[in-house]
């Protein structure tokens, strides 16, 4: 399929010849705001999701709009918080930092002024639509901050009252004028539709990707000795729901004596929390090491009480290992329940340990769900899988269809 002239949002011609099945004919410039190629949790975030978008686009670099010199100077000095994680939260969800960051996605797009087809840009911490330039912007977004915002917890929301309702009139204006919004999961494409007043046919699940590489092989089996393994890994304990599992975890090991818990986390764990058989893991990023985690594991639990997505859901399925996870979010949708893992309820502590006594002591049944949860995975939720998705929406904004709405 071939498209010469196209209208893009704003209405104004640019010239693109596209065709699905030749590669690098549509040019794409993407943006992204949070340490990329220093961070080693970004790049491993989505690495391979550039990679997959290189096989398809001419991919003009994914570009670092976050904020330098004084700038960041400035942003962290005025939302400084005694509390290290909400100053980080603070200094990435302010007015001033939003502006600053699109004001850099506008730099970059006029640097590539008539090189470029279509802008991408991952998040809402910015808009690359700012100046109005006349290219079509489309968004990636795993989460807003209004579901932020509506935890109870308050764990990723650092915006009240003015500053919470002005942050969200500018991510509703991101919104509005991109040309597509591209979600993880369909409790985000809700949100955007159902709270920020976005037509529904301008946002899509795209789903997310596993961040392996290659897929390990087929590893479980029945033949497995030795006692089983529970494995946790949540950088941030509380948010987690660290202390839910281990709770948990104290009941279930009465009934499963020989079961052990390897728990992952960058926070310091509570001493006077139940660590019985319990081994603390140093906290890494070290990709190797991760595996070897999934490879010994027989079971992942993950009882988070704020989760905008799940990739380790994922890379345990991609291992065999079955998961539980916390109904009513958006482990809905990588979890099916009784069939690829388990799903409890938030903050159950017997509930939990209940489910895991289950699976801890039918081995057929762990290994039916993670060979199950694995070709799952492997169907649905590969970044190939989302590119593929997000390609076959933008053949319809080049065709002028979705520019209309």
């Amino acid at each position: 399929m071939k498209i010469s002239t196209v209208q893009n949002y704003k209405s104004q011609s640019i010239n693109v010849n596209f065709d699905r099945n030749a590669r690098n004919q549509l040019r794409l410039l993407g943006f992204l705001a949070g340490g990329l190629g220093r961070d080693p949790a970004a790049l491993t975030k989505y690495g391979l999701f550039f990679q997959s978008l290189e096989a398809k686009f001419e991919l003009l670099g994914m570009h670092e709009v976050s904020l330098g010199g004084y700038r960041r100077f400035l942003s962290g000095l005025l939302n400084f918080h005694p509390n290290k994680r909400m100053w980080k939260e603070r200094y990435y969800k302010n007015i001033y930092s939003f502006k600053q960051r699109s004001l850099n996605a506008a730099r970059i797009q006029e640097r590539y002024r008539g090189r470029v087809d279509l802008t991408l840009q991952v998040g809402v911490l910015f808009d690359a639509y700012w100046r109005d330039l006349p290219l079509p912007n489309i968004i990636f977004t795993d989460w807003t901050a209004r579901l932020s915002s509506e935890n109870p917890y308050g764990f990723r929301s650092p915006l009240k009252g003015r500053d919470l309702a002005s942050w969200l009139d500018y991510e509703r204006q991101a919104f509005q004028n991109a040309a597509h919004v591209f979600t993880r999961s369909e409790l985000v494409r809700s949100d955007i539709v159902n709270n920020y007043g976005i037509h529904p046919g301008k946002v899509s699940v795209a789903g997310g990707g596993v961040n392996l590489e290659v897929f390990p092989e087929r590893a479980k089996s029945l033949q497995k000795t030795g006692f089983p393994v529970i494995l946790f890994i949540g950088s941030e304990f509380k948010r987690k729901g660290g202390e839910v599992l281990l709770r948990a975890f104290s009941i279930a090991q009465k009934r499963v004596p020989s079961a052990r818990l390897k728990l992952l986390t960058r926070d310091v764990v509570p001493r006077d929390l139940p660590l019985e058989n319990v081994d603390l893991v140093p906290y890494v990023w070290d990709r190797e090491q991760v595996y070897r985690l999934y490879e010994e594991a027989d079971i992942f639990v993950l009882p988070s009480r704020e989760e905008t997505w799940g990739d380790v859901l994922l890379e345990a399925a991609a291992y065999g290992v079955p998961s539980i996870g916390v109904s009513g979010g958006v482990m809905n949708e990588i979890i099916k329940d009784g069939e690829t893992g388990c799903l409890t309820q938030l903050d159950n502590v017997e509930a939990l340990a209940s489910t895991m006594i289950l699976l801890l002591e039918n081995k057929e049944l762990r290994l039916r769900l993670g060979e199950n949860a694995r070709d799952y995975v492997t169907s649905f939720f590969t970044w190939d899988h989302v590119v593929e998705r997000m390609l076959s929406k933008i053949e319809t904004i080049f065709s002028g269809k979705e520019l209309r709405l």
